[in-house]
């Protein structure tokens, strides 16, 4: 075999010592199992894969990423070739993990003929284990955040005794520059959005680094629920040989490198996870990294962002169930009636509403009796519930849909659109307001189950992964500007009782459709 490229960059096909067999990388931005990975290939009797091995280009990485670095070649001859070239000779296959190689890739590609494995994780995932790593074992992710986090003991410590001019790992993280949107109000970022940022960059940059050298020359491998026979398939991709499914399996289960891992897991205040992110965060998070999310695959649309996987489960597992349905809807009964009773209050008017859109309309139990001189159509997310309806509810003015009209909008409109009691166990609100005012011609009514609350200043999500429901807790004033929003008039947002006499308040929302819809 020819030995490493010479000082003008020559491409060599085949790099290494005599009896060698090749090296990779592991690219990610932090805490996105690299770490876990890296320990896994490690175990190869022919090769190995080393974590963050020094010099492991802090200082380079950041200077090249502002374009800073006068000679990123020779930065690669000097500090990596080297350490690989001599891995090679002893291990056979050299591997190493880093966080801070994406502006190398091509070098390392043309000069090593290297191998990558783009390590990603859902960034909302990365953001909340970025909070709690910062929080829990170092206190140094993004040292100029004005708000120090909520650290223990060992975090403090850790980060008291760092002065930040010598704290390389965190100037090796990007920076927004001049010019973007995000340099004028850095300062004023918490350490949620300046993660969000820190993981959008950093993916980006590797997606558009690796379009640089061939794709026979990388995989990509999502570790969001990774499973043994992805990690052994890209053991393969390397050359590595003898790691087997079993030992893979107890790594994944041991979860190397978390905080319980490493011994900092006792009080530590922990960040939620997405699931129970509420609007403010939700938004910050979309508006920093929504665009990486789609390019990485993790958003299928904008609507069903916030959709987790398990959605839906307590609908699915009570299908057609009468006497659960029935119970739910006289458990709020007169909440039912006073919407029925809105859509006849414009009987004998030029606003008569003679067409109606029930989402979420389970068995349409009480509605289809009272609904059954117009046209009506239920549409709920369990197909079992609208089965039910279009065998033993014959009335040919309706018909029930199974569908998910979040993810799917309704083309048909209707001059209302209701929602009893669903928009709180639903993924997002406000893409649920929209999906109704998109089926509407003219109203929307939506009646809000778990109660009044006009001092939360945004929507408060609750996922429930039993249920595999949200239980939410519906901002007023935030549904009210939303509805603004989208050029609606006459809007209500209004507490009203569940019960005559009770004193429990349900949340009432009505508005009249915009002459641009939304």
């Amino acid at each position: 075999m020819t030995g490493p490229v010479p000082p003008d960059g020559q491409h060599v096909d085949r790099p290494g010592p005599e009896g060698s067999s090749g090296c990779f990388f592991v690219i990610s931005c932090a805490r996105s199992g690299s770490t876990s990975l890296a320990r896994i290939l490690g175990v190869a009797r022919n090769g190995t894969c080393h974590v963050e091995p020094m010099p492991n280009l802090n200082v380079e990485t950041r200077l090249a990423l502002e374009g800073r670095l006068p000679d990123p070649e020779a930065v690669i001859a000097a500090q990596v070739e080297p350490r690989v070239l001599d891995g090679m000779r002893r291990d056979g296959i050299h591997g190493e993990k880093s966080v801070t190689y994406g502006p190398f890739v091509e070098i390392l590609h043309r000069r090593l003929g290297a191998r990558f494995i783009f390590l990603k994780r859902d960034g909302r995932d990365v953001v909340r284990s970025l909070i709690d790593w910062h929080n829990g074992m170092f206190g140094t992710i993004y040292r100029e955040c004005g708000d120090p986090g909520t650290l223990s003991q060992r975090a403090f410590n850790a980060a008291a005794g760092l002065p930040i001019e010598l704290d390389t790992s965190d100037f090796a993280r990007p920076r927004p520059r001049p010019g973007e949107p995000a340099f004028e109000q850095w300062e004023r970022y918490s350490r949620f959005e300046m993660c969000a940022y820190y993981w959008a960059q950093c993916n980006a940059r590797y997606r558009a680094e690796l379009q640089r050298i061939p794709r026979d020359a990388w995989r990509e491998l999502d570790y969001t629920g990774v499973t043994a026979e992805q990690i052994i398939e890209v053991a393969g991709f390397c050359g590595l040989e003898g790691i087997d499914g079993e030992t893979v399996r107890a790594a994944l289960e041991q979860r190397i490198n978390s905080l319980a891992d490493r011994g900092a897991d006792a009080g530590v205040a922990r960040f939620p996870d997405w699931t129970q992110w509420d609007g403010g965060l939700r938004r910050s998070f979309d508006s920093i990294a929504g665009s990486t999310m789609q390019d990485l695959g993790y958003v299928d649309a904008p609507a069903t962002r916030w959709r987790p996987r398990e959605f839906g489960r307590t609908w699915l597992d009570h299908g057609a169930d009468v006497a659960w349905f029935e119970w739910m809807y006289g458990s709020r009964r007169e909440m039912h009636e006073r919407a029925i009773a809105w859509i006849r209050s414009f009987d004998g008017t030029d606003q008569e509403i003679r067409s109606v859109a029930d989402f979420g309309c389970g068995i349409a139990v009480g509605y289809a009796d009272a609904l059954a001189d117009r046209r009506y159509a239920g549409f709920d997310l369990c197909p079992a519930s609208t089965e039910w309806c279009r065998r033993h509810r014959r009335n040919p003015r309706h018909r029930y849909e199974s569908v998910d009209f979040i993810a799917d909008p309704i083309d048909e409109r209707f001059d209302a659109v209701l929602s009893s009691g669903t928009i709180d166990n639903s993924y997002d609100i406000e893409a649920y307001i929209d999906a109704m005012l998109q089926a509407s011609s003219r109203w929307i009514m939506v009646t809000c189950y778990r109660g009044w609350f006009p001092d939360l200043s945004e929507h408060r999500y609750g996922w429930n992964a039993k249920d595999g429901c949200f239980y939410n807790d519906v901002s007023a004033a935030r549904v009210r500007a939303h509805l603004l929003r989208r050029g609606c008039r006459d809007i209500a947002v209004e507490p009203v009782r569940k019960s005559a006499g009770g004193s429990a308040l349900e949340t009432m929302i009505i508005a009249r459709v915009g002459r641009t819809g939304t």
